[in-house]
């Protein structure tokens, strides 16, 4: 990895590089990939939180920016461990003869990918790297939306895709997204994006949730909807009290998935 020189300070430097990688990263991993004490940890966060250049987390540190996302192409190498063992949880909770909403996201390939060993599905998706995962399952019925469609991540946006997702009603909506605030507030970052996956909402009987334990800490400006909304949450790892509160009270299922 090349680290960026803003600090003058090269494990500093190092740091902020990681966090910009990664979204979000705990005090343990910083503190192994820099061979420091967590003790010395902390105290960077601090310092480089109070400058403004990371978020400092109960645990770790995150982007500032709540505008931009990772860069695709560093999403789909990282957590990937994770992300393998929320797609299996999934695969094990739909069932044969399913239709479903399937959204964009690294997260929600390996889901595509864990569905494969299902039977007579019928997929709904606004992203063309999902369709393409599936397209040659013979038992399944692809839908691909029409619209707009994304360089960076293959996703679909726009008037017409928002029209063809209003002609169904799914059995399952599977979607991920770039951050949950601990008062329940579900995020992401791009507007038209957010705008597909609330159409998805509205017309699935069931919203199921997706995301590593990132989603706990990170941060996104545009807002999706609410935890209270969601039928299951699929993650690896319990998630904060507040979050755990909400589901309680609004009996939200929680699946953690095991790696």
């Amino acid at each position: 990895m090349k680290y960026v020189e803003l600090t003058g300070n090269p494990r500093h430097d190092k740091l902020i590089s990681l966090v910009m990688s990664n979204g979000y990263i705990s005090n343990e991993e910083l503190a192994q990939t820099l061979d420091v004490t967590p003790q010395t940890i902390r105290r960077d966060i601090r310092q480089l939180s109070d400058a403004g250049l990371i978020s400092r987390h109960h645990g770790g540190a995150g982007r500032i920016s709540s505008l931009i996302n990772t860069e695709f192409s560093k999403r789909e190498t990282s957590y990937m461990e994770e992300k393998n063992a929320i797609a299996n949880e999934v695969a094990s909770f739909i069932p044969d003869g399913a239709t479903i909403f399937i959204t964009i996201g690294t997260t929600v390939e390996f889901v595509a990918k864990a569905l494969k060993n299902k039977n007579n599905l019928r997929i709904i998706t606004n992203s063309i790297r999902v369709a393409n995962i599936l397209y040659q399952h013979k038992g399944f019925e692809i839908i691909t939306v029409g619209g707009i469609l994304r360089s960076h991540n293959g996703g679909i946006v726009g008037p017409s895709a928002l029209s063809l997702v209003r002609g169904f009603r799914a059995d399952y909506l599977i979607t991920s997204l770039g951050a949950i605030d601990e008062d329940g507030t579900l995020l992401d970052f791009d507007i038209n994006e957010v705008a597909v996956v609330k159409a998805m909402i509205e017309h699935s009987r069931n919203f199921i949730l997706i995301g590593d334990h990132t989603k706990f800490h990170a941060s996104a400006a545009v807002e999706i909807g609410n935890l209270k909304q969601v039928s299951t949450l699929i993650t690896d790892s319990k998630p904060p009290a507040s979050m755990m509160n909400i589901l309680k009270e609004n009996k939200v299922e929680l699946r953690i998935a095991k790696k």
